[in-house]
């Protein structure tokens, strides 16, 4: 029988009997057309979902580090431009926490034996205020997640706002009705600290909760109501001296954002850099001298007319002389004697006055007090706790219940 010769292809190699010579091979379905229809669809998909924003206005504003992406007029700051920042995530990424969940206090040790994790335990920060008698504890983990929770207390409707990168929480009583002003998180910054917008408007207004006040409408800027009963400390002081207080309770949608958000490492760092930008920062001029680190934490009291800054790694130097981590330093400034309740770790401090007494508390890091107030931080600064300041050790024992 006649064989006929084998064919090659175009590089000599041997093809398989019946292969046509010189022809490629047609492309088919199950010779991997398949894969190019599926990246055809996934393209579609994904331009389908890159122009639904522009059709159907569910796209997030602000692209994390372009200013003017997130939508708010900047033409007429009331702020240097240099101290805005965009926080890396778009405007609402944080859902505000509407209407919390509560539980009393003293019901949260039932609570914690009852369920597989514990919501919070003795040494987790809380935000504490008081509002016409009334008081209630934020939990810092639940303010890490959210920045701003909408509630009320004491009959009045508040918005507690936290600045993690501050470290500052700041509550503000909130109008009901048309001047009712629906706090929001708007993705940027203002010397580190949250910026808010109301929601309510279509060209909104942004706020600062540190500085008190909207920040772009020069000359037509809004004041905000802030309570002056705030405190940041430790879940257990806050009970101790609140035993009626109630406890916010974790948002349901929320418990892995509780895990995902920590600022342990930034508040740690002992290189002292910040994440973001803050004008003017303490000690540019070059004159000041002996202040505390960028982000030591400190609590500003206001009594009557008269603020001062105190760092709380002065208080503490101050118990650790007597020997011991915790317990009170009784002082008088502008004439109101005061208690400062000091802990080492978590380092905190609560401040008690007479009852009637005119005081206001606000807890930050030291840059964000100095950016606040420029002018003043300088003298209202404590660098030496005063000669009359006394000491007291604590050596009472805690409540049966552990907290």
């Amino acid at each position: 029988m006649h064989e006929e010769p084998s064919q090659k292809d175009d590089k000599g190699r041997e093809l398989p009997p019946g292969s046509p010579s010189g022809e490629s091979p047609t492309l088919s379905f199950r010779s991997g057309g398949w894969v190019i229809l599926a990246a055809g669809v996934i393209s579609l998909v994904l331009i389908l979902w890159a122009v639904s924003g522009v059709i159907f206005g569910d796209r997030p504003i602000g692209d994390g580090s372009n200013l003017e992406s997130y939508g708010f007029q900047l033409d007429e700051l009331e702020v240097p431009r240099g101290s805005l920042a965009a926080s890396g995530n778009s405007r609402d990424f944080l859902q505000v926490y509407e209407n919390p969940s509560k539980i009393l206090g003293k019901d949260l040790m039932t609570y914690n034996s009852e369920n597989r994790r514990p919501w919070i335990v003795t040494r987790d920060r809380v935000v504490g205020v008081v509002v016409n008698g009334e008081s209630c504890a934020y939990p810092v983990r639940c303010l890490n997640a959210h920045e701003i929770i909408h509630d009320s207390l004491g009959g009045v409707p508040i918005t507690v706002t936290y600045s993690p990168f501050a470290d500052a929480p700041v509550v503000l009583r909130n109008e009901t009705g048309e001047g009712r002003i629906d706090h929001g998180v708007s993705g940027l910054l203002c010397n580190s600290a949250l910026l808010t917008y109301d929601r309510n408007q279509e060209d909104p207004v942004l706020y600062s909760p540190l500085l008190g006040r909207s920040i772009n409408r020069r000359g037509a800027s809004k004041a905000l109501d802030k309570v002056p009963d705030v405190t940041l400390c430790s879940w257990r002081d806050w009970l101790e001296a609140h035993p009626d207080t109630s406890l916010v309770m974790a948002e349901e949608d929320s418990n892995r954002r509780y895990k995902a958000f920590s600022y342990l490492r930034y508040f740690n760092d002992l290189s002292d850099s910040l994440k973001y930008p803050v004008l003017p920062l303490p000690g540019m001029t070059g004159t000041e001298v002996n202040l505390p680190r960028l982000k030591a934490r400190v609590v500003e009291v206001t009594v009557g007319d008269e603020r001062r800054i105190w760092p709380l790694t002065l208080l503490v130097e101050a118990l650790e002389e007597e020997g011991t981590d915790e317990g009170s330093i009784l002082l008088t400034q502008g004439g109101v004697e005061l208690e400062f309740v000091i802990r080492k770790l978590p380092q905190t401090a609560v401040v008690k006055a007479p009852e009637g007494s005119l005081i206001r508390t606000e807890p930050r890091l030291f840059f964000a007090s100095w950016a606040a107030n420029p002018k003043t931080a300088g003298t209202e600064l404590v660098r030496t706790l005063p000669e009359d300041a006394v000491v007291v050790p604590r050596t009472a024992p805690r409540s049966p219940n552990g907290y």
